[in-house]
Order: C-alpha cells, then structure tokens, then sequence
C-alpha cells in the first residue's frame, strides 16, 4: 500500500467516525429533552395526585433564573430543559383541576419542540 493510498484511507476513517460523533451527540440531546420532557410531566401529575389524596391546592413556582420548579409540598424539579425567560406560577386544586396564575406554560426546547400544560385540564400535550 503506498503512502497516498494510506492517507486516504485514514481520511476516509476518520469523515466516517466524525460523522458518527456528530449525528450520535444530536441523538443523545434529543433523547435528553425527550427524558426531560417525560420526567417533568410525571411530576406535574404526582403533584395532581397529591393535592388530590390530600384535598387541598398545591402550587408549583418555575423560577427561569434558577431553572426549577419548586412546589408547595417541598418537590423540587430540576431537570428544567426548556428556555422560557419568564418564571409562572400554577395551582392544582384538591379536586385535581389546574389553575394557571401567571406565566406562560407553553415550553419551549432547544430542538424546536413545544411543551404545553393546557388550563382547567392541566393535560400536557408535546
């Protein structure tokens, strides 16, 4: 094998293991936001079970500069993916409906997709 054909080869490996790393770390993100995205929707509906269990309003504070949530019952999330720049405030009453106080609850990821806790039903649609 000559020299030339030697350079090539070593080329051709490393444009192939290069392309490997860059398409396998954008699957890893968006298995991450994926996870986060799940994680997040789990313990909005504990929170739900708990103000329903207990028959009184729990409430959940996202605090963007911090990037966690922070509930009444002392739960904390801090798997925060999104990138709203605004905090929001919602209530779940003992009877498992949703309140939002203030604030946005549509949430935006770094990959475009979207997060949403629709009012009064408090589904989670993303």
């Amino acid at each position: 094998m000559s020299l030339t054909e030697l350079l090539c080869c070593l080329v051709l490996v490393s444009l192939c293991i290069s392309g490997v790393v860059l398409f396998s770390s954008e699957i890893i993100v968006k298995l991450k936001i994926s996870l986060s995205k799940t994680a997040f929707d789990s313990f909005i509906e504990s929170q739900r079970l708990e103000a329903i269990v207990h028959s009184r309003p729990v409430e959940l504070f996202y605090d963007f500069r911090t990037r966690r949530v922070s509930s009444t019952t002392g739960d904390i999330f801090e798997d925060c993916l999104w990138e709203n720049p605004e905090g929001f405030r919602i209530r779940f009453n003992g009877d498992g409906s949703i309140v939002i106080l203030n604030g946005s609850t549509t949430l935006n990821f770094a990959d475009g997709s979207v997060l949403t806790i629709q009012p009064v039903t408090g589904k989670v649609t993303y």
